[in-house]
């Protein structure tokens, strides 16, 4: 019995519980206290803030398989929804490898009734991988459902290669956010890109999106 107990005391941990200097992994929680309908611009948490500002928003899968020698070894910020976890141990080092399909974003907070605060275009640039290494106990037991969840990563790491046409990225912090906190059924939008089929983006590096199309009006509950 206090096996069980302790088990269920290390597992049962909040990923919350060890954000601390060395993590990798944050839960992405939003207040909602707005009454009325109203949108508001993505405000990164105090941890994340450096990174955010920080990173590459404009490299895409796509322009990191075209591009491998510009990227190399820079701070990407890329958006995906987990879809498959695998872990491979050698020696003392456990490495966990995510994939993850691209999705886009326009870093607006969206506020009504409905749960979910984060408006993800359907639309994405494909597929991608990040890798971390020796995650905290109670992260990596979380990791293991994450594919069954459809958590959503911030990821901000280092682009390493490409394997297979997807593009490697070396995790320094992600944000994961729950189901029930985004939708990818109310607006699609994509990426605007130039002649040369390049991002665009707007004053301040962000990218700039276009072809925006309404799919559901938003409502209480899941928008899924």
């Amino acid at each position: 019995m206090k096996q069980i107990l302790f088990l269920n005391f290390l597992f049962g941990l909040s990923l919350e519980s060890n954000c601390q200097a060395n993590s990798i992994l944050y839960e992405g929680k939003f207040k909602k206290t707005k009454l009325f309908a109203s949108s508001k611009p993505y405000k990164p948490d105090d941890w994340e803030k450096s990174y955010y500002d920080s990173s590459i928003k404009i490299a895409f899968p796509s322009d990191l398989n075209r591009h491998p020698e510009k990227y190399k070894g820079r701070l990407i910020h890329l958006i995906g929804i987990v879809d498959s976890v695998y872990f491979k141990s050698n020696n003392d080092t456990i490495t966990t490898t995510v994939i993850l399909e691209n999705k886009f974003w326009d870093y607006m907070e969206d506020y009504s009734i409905q749960d979910e605060i984060m408006f993800i275009s359907p639309r994405g640039d494909g597929k991608f991988i990040v890798t971390m290494n020796n995650l905290a106990p109670a992260d990596t037991y979380a990791m293991k459902n994450f594919a069954a969840e459809k958590k959503l990563f911030l990821v901000y790491g280092d682009f390493k290669e490409n394997l297979n046409d997807l593009p490697v990225i070396n995790a320094q912090k992600i944000k994961y956010v729950d189901y029930t906190l985004y939708s990818t059924n109310i607006f699609s939008y994509k990426i605007a890109r130039d002649k040369n089929d390049e991002p665009q983006t707007d004053k301040n590096g962000k990218p700039q999106f276009t072809d925006f199309k309404f799919l559901k009006i938003a409502k209480a509950g899941q928008n899924k």
